[in-house]
């Protein structure tokens, strides 16, 4: 980093290797691709260098408040940008995870694929992160009640994907 103290950038690097996991986890919630959430992850942390001499409150809300507006964005642009996602089983995944655990991330990707990006946002940040409408409003930068609306449609296709899904395995057991 440039301008920078070196105990600033020693601080940076502490954080990055705090957080680092906690927010590529978050990041890959918010987009269905795990490269394309590096890559926001990756920019997001770049921008927060930027502001670090400035001792912001809270570094790792401004990162995820980065993530979810570069999510949005990248939603917007989606038409653009065609990008053919399908998980690959055979790579290797980060950590001690178990067969049941790859699963069920594999089936929540699944779910939160057929969310339009706003919607895939809004139950991330409700569901899974456990915010209040209101902080999901103010990291969304939208009013409650869009909050609301988005919420509701997308656990409604969340639902119904689920339901579908459970037709399906219930048909192939039988």
């Amino acid at each position: 980093m440039v301008g920078v103290t070196p105990s600033e950038e020693q601080a940076f690097t502490e954080f990055v290797d705090a957080h680092a996991d906690r927010l590529l986890r978050f990041a890959r919630l918010l987009v269905s691709d795990a490269a394309e959430a590096e890559d926001l992850l990756q920019t997001a942390l770049m921008r927060l260098t930027r502001h670090w001499s400035r001792q912001l409150g809270s570094p790792e809300a401004y990162v995820r408040a980065t993530l979810v507006n570069l999510a949005k964005d990248r939603g917007r642009r989606s038409h653009l940008v065609p990008v053919p996602v399908q998980a690959d089983p055979d790579l290797p995944t980060a950590g001690p995870d178990h067969a049941e655990a790859i699963a069920a991330r594999a089936h929540l990707d699944q779910l939160l694929a057929v969310l339009p990006p706003r919607q895939r946002v809004t139950v991330v940040l409700r569901v899974v992160d456990g915010l209040s409408e209101a902080e999901t409003a103010a990291v969304m930068q939208c009013s409650p009640g869009t909050v609301k609306s988005n919420l509701a449609r997308g656990l409604d296709k969340v639902r119904i994907a689920l339901e579908s899904s459970l037709a399906s395995a219930e048909e192939t057991t039988r």
